[in-house]
């Protein structure tokens, strides 16, 4: 795996890691509207198919 494309799937995978963390503090917090939940899987989704991506160009997927 290229160096770069190691650090961007590093980056997505803690970023998606911080979004899944976020995720559930805003559940386990609040009374959590459902427009905000699906703002914030889509975001995870984003990211997930990103990394999905990265690891499909380096042959590992």
């Amino acid at each position: 795996m290229k160096e770069s494309n190691l650090k961007l799937a590093q980056r997505d995978i803690e970023e998606a890691l911080r979004t899944v963390e976020e995720m559930e503090e805003f559940v386990d917090t609040i009374d959590a509207p459902k427009e905000v939940l699906k703002e914030k899987f889509y975001t995870l989704t984003q990211k997930v198919q990103q990394l999905e991506d990265i690891l499909k160009t380096e042959g590992i997927l």
